[in-house]
């Protein structure tokens, strides 16, 4: 099924589109949830802060997701800012029971003329937080970031053996495809 119907198509191909992300973290305290833009939306059933809320939890940025080298997982840094210095101590105390824990980011075009939402949440980028980092400036200024990893974050370490046939053959008995490991294969067709 694709994430875009054909509606959904034809109103990004209008003229005026605008583009906000929401994030949906799930901290300790209780599920946050943010986005980018000015107020509060009503959206997907669930109320959403916006960068002017007088209220805290704001969510002042979100970085590009890039195309990571070969053998890394994309991610993406949020900033939520600015922060009291009771949620900077909540923070940095929680600080490992928020690692791990689920954010999802999702994106919706909305109609800049009129507010209203044109195309609906897509889920976008599923991902886990690492380690919060805590910023601050001066007396005034706190905030937090976090970095959101996809799930392949973890995809990257070794197995846990080595690529000989003996190896092979412990972490599947019978499997003699090890034998062939380090072997120069040469194919010879007869014509």
């Amino acid at each position: 099924m694709p994430i875009y119907s054909e509606a959904d198509m034809e109103r990004l191909s209008g003229p005026h589109v605008a583009r906000a992300w929401f994030a949906e973290i799930d901290l300790p305290s209780g599920l946050v949830r943010a986005h980018n833009g000015v107020g509060r939306f009503a959206i997907g059933g669930h109320e959403w802060r916006g960068v002017t809320d007088p209220a805290g939890g704001q969510l002042v940025s979100i970085s590009a997701v890039e195309d990571p080298r070969f053998g890394q997982a994309a991610s993406v840094t949020i900033i939520l800012g600015p922060i009291s210095a009771a949620a900077w101590k909540d923070i940095k105390q929680t600080a490992r029971q928020i690692e791990g824990r689920r954010c999802d980011l999702y994106w919706a075009a909305i109609d800049p003329e009129t507010g209203e939402i044109d195309v609906s949440l897509k889920k976008k980028f599923p991902g886990k937080i690492s380690a919060p980092a805590l910023h601050r400036a001066g007396v005034g200024t706190r905030y937090a970031s976090f970095t959101i990893e996809s799930i392949w974050q973890s995809q990257n370490y070794s197995f846990g053996g080595k690529w000989n046939p003996s190896d092979q053959e412990r972490r599947y008995p019978g499997d003699k495809g090890g034998q062939f490991i380090g072997v120069k294969v040469v194919e010879v067709f007869n014509t």
